[in-house]
């Protein structure tokens, strides 16, 4: 799944919908973040929730095209990136 450019607030339900789709639907989520360049709090808590929710139902989360700088981000938010 493409994550847009910036994932905040003001987005962050289409982000929500969309990974929740993939989570449903896929056996692996794979989020490429090739384009994106900020995600905020909310964002990241809703990968948080995608990480929980994948790991009852048996199912993993990959991660790729993450930037040094959102890959900090990434962990201060306490996701595990492989």
């Amino acid at each position: 799944m493409k994550v847009d450019k910036e994932v905040n607030v003001k987005n962050v339900n289409t982000f929500y919908f969309a990974l929740r789709e993939e989570v449903e639907n896929s056996g692996q989520v794979v989020l490429d973040f090739s384009d994106s360049m900020r995600i905020d709090s909310s964002a990241a808590q809703v990968i948080l929730s995608a990480e929980k929710k994948l790991k009852d139902l048996d199912k993993s989360i990959r991660f790729v095209g993450v930037s040094p700088e959102l890959r900090k981000l990434l962990k201060l938010a306490g996701i595990k990136l492989q």
